[in-house]
């Protein structure tokens, strides 16, 4: 009877340890998930800001690209000397 209060004794501690780490450590896991799920949304948010910015590039680029293209075709209609009958009918 001695012998299983003393393993009692010893075993109540290394319990009371272990609960106290299991609930230290869900406390850890629960801090890393909240930290994880901020730099988530930073990064969303960094993506998002770098997406919004690409667009507005590209979107300045094919007005530049469309204003080209139409001083183009202006220059090569008012250079055509020949604009012939306006019909599509392949006699021009």
């Amino acid at each position: 009877m001695k012998t299983s209060f003393a393993v009692l004794l010893l075993a109540a501690p290394a319990a009371l340890s272990l609960a106290a780490c299991s609930q230290e450590t869900e406390q850890n896991a629960a801090t890393t998930a909240e930290r994880a799920a901020a730099d988530a949304e930073e990064n969303a948010e960094v993506i998002g800001n770098e997406l919004r910015e690409g667009a507005i590039v590209a979107a300045d680029e094919l007005s530049e690209g469309a204003a080209e293209l139409s001083n183009d075709l202006a220059e090569a209609d008012a250079a055509d000397n020949d604009p012939g009958d306006g019909e599509l009918d392949g006699t021009d």
